[in-house]
Formats: C-alpha cells, structure tokens, sequence
C-alpha cells in the first residue's frame, strides 16, 4: 500500500445508506503544493510553445527539409504529451473508504486459458479466502479436466464453453450470462487477491452509479523484466509505477479511471444492456469503460495494493503484452472514438485521448533514436542555425522540462528509467500503430502473455536495438573518420551528435543486457523473504534469505556439507513448518560471515506446498509494498535536511534495516521470529501474538559468530491483517538501557540476509 493510500483508509461509521461516490474523493496534494504544481505545468507549457515557435520561425533547415520536418515533428508530439500528462495531473486525487454494506450478491470470476494449475491454484485459493460471502468461478476457456478437478477440489464453481470465441472477453461474458449476482469481481489466472479486496472496494458501489472500481495492477516476481529492485535503499521502481500511482489518480479526479481488465469489481447492472464486457477489441476492459462513462456511469480508483499478479520475465513477453494492449488501445477508437462517442465531458474526452495517445510515442522515439547517427553520416542537420544561440535556448527548453517534470510528477517519476522502457518498446509500439491503421475495425488478435517466459534466451525482442546499435557504431566511426581525414571541420555538430548517440547508445546497451540475460530454469518465482529457520537438532539459529515452494536459500552461522540433512523449524510468523531440510548447494559465504547455502525441503505435501504459498501471499508479497517505499535520493537529502534545521539531535537513534533471527522470551512463552530494524535504543520484529505495551521481555540476537542477550520492554504494538490465521504485530522493543553502538553495529549490517 503507498503511503498516500495508507493515509486515506480510514473506514468512515458503518452507514448503509446510497451515497455520491464523488464526495470519498479527497485532495493528495495540499492546497499550496497544488497550486505550485498546476502553475509549474501551465509555465512549462508556455516555455514548451515558445520553443517550438522559435524552432520554426528560425531554425527548420531548408537544405534538409523531410529531416528537420520529421525531428519537429517529433517534438510537436512531445508538446502534446506533456500536455495530455499535465492534465491528468492537474489534481492527484485519492479515495476515503466506505464500509461495504451487508447482504451484497457478489460473485468472483478469474479467467484462465493456458496457465499452470500450480498458479491458478494460488488465485482460486485467495479468492476463495476473501473476506465477505461471495461465490468464486474458475472460467476455463482450455477446457481441461485439471481445472475441473482443482475447482472441485477447492469448492469453487467450473465454468467452460465449447469455443474461445472473443477469446477472454467472450470467456467472462459466458459465465455472465450464467450468473446473478450484482457485483462481479475478476481476476486474471496469475492475480491473486488479498483477503480485504471486497471488504475495501464494495462499499463504492453504495452510489448507484458506480459500474466499475478499480485498484492498481502490481506484481509479485521483483526479478521480472520491468523491475529494478534496490534491496539496501529499499527502493523498488515498476515500469507502471508512474501510470497507476500518478496517471490514475489523476484520472479519478475527471471520473475518467477505466477498467484494467483485472483487480476489478463491476456493476451488473451497467453491463446487462451489453450482454457483459463490451467483445469487439482485444482490449475489452478500455472499450467497455469508455462506453459506460458516455452512458453517464462512474469509475472509482482506490490506490490500494490489493491484489498483485506476475510481470513478464523476459522480454519477448514483455512485447507480446506490450503489443496487444497498444494495438487494441488504438483499434478501441475505431469501436468508441473518446474524442466524438456522445455524452462525454470535456475531461473524460483528454482524459481518454490521452491512454490512446500514449502508445503513440514509438514514432518519435524513433525519430529521435535515428536522427543523431543521420547527422554523423550525412553531415545534414535538423537545425539550420546550430550555434551559441539555439544551444543555449535548447539547455533552458530542456532545464525547465526536467524540473517541470520533477515537480508535476511528486517526485515519483523515474525519468532515466522511463526512458529505458521507451527505448525496450519503441519498436513494438511503430508495429501496434501499423496494424491499428492497416486493421482498422478489426478486433484484433487476441494473444495471451506467457506466465513463465520462453525458457531459454532469445534474441528475437532486441534484434531491432541490435541493429540500432550496429548503425549508431558505424555513425560515430564514420564521423570521426571524417573529422580525422579533413573531410569535415564541424567539431561542435559532431560532438553534440556523438554525445546523444552514445546516450541512445547506452540504453540499446541495457535493453540488449535484459533481453540476453540468462533464461529463469525454475518452474517457481523465488521470493525473497527473511524468516527464521530452527533447527530441531542443535537449536542452533539462521534466516531465510529467499523462498520458493520447494525450498530456500538459507543463511547458517556456522559451515554446513552438501547433502547434510537435518529436521527443522521454519518460523513463519503466525504459521510453522516442520520439515526436513537438505542442503544442496553452497552459494558462498558472506562478507558478514554468514554461510549461504542452497536448501531443498524434502517430503512436501500439498498442504506443505498451500502453507507456504499462503505464506507468500499474505505475508512476504504485502511487505515488499509496505516496506520498498523509500523515495529518491533527492527527497531523502531533503528530509535530512529539515531534520537538521529543526533540531541539531535527532528524536530517536538511527534505525537500521537487518534480518537476523531472535529469540524473545515473556512471561507466556517464547516468540521466535526475525529482527527488522535495530537501533542502540530498541528494534522491531514481526510477532506471531499481540504483546501488551510495557511488557518485559528478554532478546537473543544470533549472528554469525556470535550472540547478543538484553532486556526490553514493549513500546509498540501494531496488527497486520491479512487471511484468517495470518495475522501478525509488529513489536517495537525499547531496550531497558541504551546500547553500546560496538555491540550493536555486528547486527546492522544492511547484507546479513
């Protein structure tokens, strides 16, 4: 959950009575913030414009005419990006929590086709153990008897058909029209819920003219192809971070937030008099928004990280993905054009515009990517007055974007990492844009993303930055050769071309390291997860560093052998597992000390398999969200700081993120578990039971190579709710004196697990 989201879920007094869903809207930004962020965009625009005048009125070259029009052309697009990105912007809106009434008739759909039965058994699972009374569908457009068996097994409801026409769309309106409940909650195959997904969306639709509550679509494997994870800073950046945390708040606040096509619920009601979802593009769920907004119904967006599902693993995945939502994006217009469709506002028309727009921007990517490498081999210049001047007007043009942009954005944009991803998409994109003008009223192929990736390395996703790359070599060769030779003087045009063909350069670079990178052998997602491992045998102490459904790896104190089995405990908060555990393979020791070894629990049955996969989901996967939340450098030294002009001591000691295991003894019994932040004045674990504030207890640390006993008392107590029996409290300890920093320091170390 981010922290905008966790400061707006307060659940108002129970009251059941119909409500406007617009008054749960309230502002993320302060008045003053909001306001500097609206003047930021209007005068980045304007500075935008008169750039772009300039541009024409003294810099478009006559001697390369179709050059110069096609790089203006490329900023004309940019201009229009920026504006359509503002304006989404304008006001960040966030939603207040409303109760979900009693008695609703709620059915849950999750559609598969393909996917494993391993994966869509931990989806069925989690809808099942949703809080409030709801029936669950599995709606198996493969037709296969696994799916019907798992169904039976779990007490869900199997739905099928004899075809696959409209592929997903046609799957779930097939189940639609088998159904009754009012409200209809859906999931894709691999997007599995959290117990407090209806309890938290539900209550919207109190306003009769809700038809669609969305949440964000975010994703569980961090080592996926559109994740970059910083484990030490605690920082995690998504490829669609800035979309569902920036763009669709802002969206919200024009009413104009559209079905995602999972972590959905939907108004029955709205999609009768379409017999369901709307079938005639491959992205259904924007098709399907559109027309309920220009029939008068509202969305809601509630910023909550309440279900997460798997991102693509490689990138051949990644453009299938990619590929199809462009393309069906582009194609929705020819179905429900947002710029002429009636009933629209003017907002919800931009607001649309924009989501179509975007998918747009392979083209001028591309412009761009081509155009420094052209002026190396040509000598010809998009700029006909290329001197002190233009440098210096094009440097205020691109300071104030960067700011603007800095500002508006909240400081969650990731500039250097978006664009990364244009670089990884533009040529997906130039091809979504030639079938949508080509194809033009035809739906579409409809592709289903691999969950798994290819299995094995292939070149086919990067051929195009491949073959970039090789054309951007040869620019830079021949431009040197030139210079080098007499052949051509222009220093200062050869060095600003090299300059931004070996940036260019240097993003081919990363994406041709992703799309090569070794393929993922294993059948599981490897999450990584810090609980503490018991062993039966000696009681001797160590900490998980990752886990998967058959194993861990595993951080000992002391040396272990290959093959060296022993039984143990697993401490998983409010659940344990007692298996055997056999070490296969030694993954190094640790700068720390700490001994890594590869571990594979033996005799797993499939209640061992559900434990652990119940483990992930409601305990490891929600505190990746909760805790990879630090925020940039730049706002981290801000903070500091203000830390600093307030009070030259700060409140409290220095707190340190680790994972070491601990014991903690009270008067009823004994905690094992994990430390997650220590300090010279206390730390904090995740506790299986609630302890009361004040009580005593006494703290063993384990490291490796040595131990640390103290006393603390209770000084905080805060529930986690997940699932039924998944509960855990995170304990604030406060030493009963403070603690030397020597003896504290072995502990803190940001690398023991």
């Amino acid at each position: 959950m981010s922290s905008d989201a966790q400061s707006l879920s307060v659940v108002t007094p129970h009251n059941p009575a119909p409500l406007n869903a617009d008054d749960t809207r309230v502002s993320l930004d302060r008045p003053g913030r909001r306001y500097l962020t609206q003047g930021v965009s209007i005068a980045a625009l304007a500075v935008y414009a008169a750039y772009l005048i300039y541009r024409a009125a003294f810099t478009l070259n006559p001697d390369a005419r179709v050059f110069s029009l096609l790089v203006y052309f490329a900023e004309l697009h940019g201009f229009v990006s920026l504006f359509l990105y503002f304006h989404q912007l304008w006001h960040r809106r966030g939603r207040r929590v409303v109760p979900a009434p009693p008695g609703l008739k709620v059915d849950v759909f999750v559609t598969t086709y393909n996917e494993d039965v391993d994966l869509l058994r931990q989806t069925l699972r989690a809808a099942i153990a949703m809080r409030y009374p709801h029936r669950t569908y599995v709606l198996d457009d493969g037709r296969r008897d696994a799916v019907r068996d798992l169904a039976s097994e779990l007490g869900c409801q199997y739905v099928t058909r004899d075809n696959n026409l409209h592929a997903k769309a046609g799957n779930w309106n097939n189940a639609f029209k088998q159904t009754d409940a009012d409200f209809i909650a859906t999931f894709d195959a691999d997007h599995v819920p959290r117990a407090e997904f209806l309890e938290r969306t539900l209550g919207f639709f109190r306003d009769p003219k809700v038809a669609i509550v969305q949440v964000p679509q975010q994703y569980h494997n961090l080592d996926s192809v559109q994740h970059k994870v910083s484990w030490k800073n605690r920082r995690m950046y998504g490829e669609q971070d800035a979309f569902f945390g920036l763009v669709m708040p802002g969206k919200d606040n024009w009413n104009a937030a559209f079905f995602c096509g999972t972590g959905a619920v939907l108004r029955r009601e709205a999609l009768e008099p379409h017999g369901g979802i709307l079938a005639d593009t491959i992205t259904e769920d924007l098709h399907t928004s559109v027309v309920l907004h220009a029939e008068g119904w509202k969305s809601v967006y509630l910023n909550e990280v309440l279900v997460t599902g798997l991102a693509p693993v490689d990138l051949k995945s990644f453009a299938v993905q990619r590929l199809r939502w462009a393309e069906g994006n582009l194609k929705a217009a020819a179905f429900a054009n947002p710029l002429t469709i009636g009933k629209l506002s003017i907002n919800q028309r931009i607001s649309y515009f924009a989501s179509l727009y975007h998918w747009t921007i392979g083209i001028p990517k591309f412009i761009y990517y081509m155009a420094p490498p052209w002026i190396l081999f040509t000598g010809t210049f998009p700029i006909a007055n290329f001197d002190r001047t233009f440098v210096l007007v094009y440097l205020a043009f691109l300071g104030t974007l960067l700011v603007s942009y800095r500002i508006v954005s909240r400081g969650k944009g990731r500039l250097l990492m978006d664009e990364l991803f244009n670089m990884v998409s533009f040529f997906t994109l130039i091809r979504a844009v030639k079938r949508a003008v080509i194809g033009r009223g035809k739906p579409g192929r409809f592709e289903v993303t691999s969950k798994r990736g290819s299995g094995s390395r292939d070149f086919t996703a990067v051929l195009p930055h491949l073959t970039l790359l090789g054309f951007s070599a040869l620019a830079i060769s021949w431009s040197l050769m030139g210079l080098g030779f007499g052949v051509t003087d222009d220093v200062r045009g050869a060095s600003m071309a090299i300059f931004w063909t070996l940036y260019n350069a240097t993003l081919m670079a990363i994406v041709l390291k992703i799309g090569t990178r070794p393929a993922e052998k294993r059948a599981g997602s490897r999450y990584r997860s810090n609980f503490a491992v018991e062993s039966l045998e000696s009681g001797g102490l160590g900490v998980t560093a990752d886990i998967s459904e058959k194993g861990c790896s595993l951080l000992w104190p002391e040396p272990l052998t290959i093959g060296q089995r022993f039984p143990a405990r697993v401490h998983f908060g409010p659940r344990t597992g007692d298996w055997t555990i056999e070490v296969t393979g030694d993954q190094r020791q640790q700068p720390d000390g700490w001994h890594r070894y590869g571990v594979r629990f033996l005799d797993l049955t499939p209640a061992d398999v559900d434990l652990i996969n119940d483990v992930v989901f409601s305990v490891v996967v929600p505190d990746f969200f909760a805790t990879l939340v630090e925020p940039a450098w730049s706002i981290r030294l801000w903070r500091r700081l203000k830390l600093a002009v307030r009070s030259a001591v700060p409140s409290r000691a220095p707190r340190q993120v680790v994972r070491v295991p601990t014991r903690i003894r009270h008067a009823a019994g004994t905690i094992v578990a994990t430390v997650r932040d220590l300090s010279a004045t206390g730390l904090a674990v995740q506790s299986a039971i609630p302890l009361p504030i004040g009580c005593p207890v006494d703290v063993t640390m384990v490291a490796a190579g040595r131990a640390w006993r103290g006393y603390a008392t209770v000084a905080r107590c805060e529930a986690r709710l997940s699932r039924e029996s998944f509960n855990t409290w995170i304990l604030g300890l406060q030493f009963t004196s403070e603690q030397p920093e020597g003896d504290v320091d072995a502990f803190r170390r940001w690398d023991a697990a």
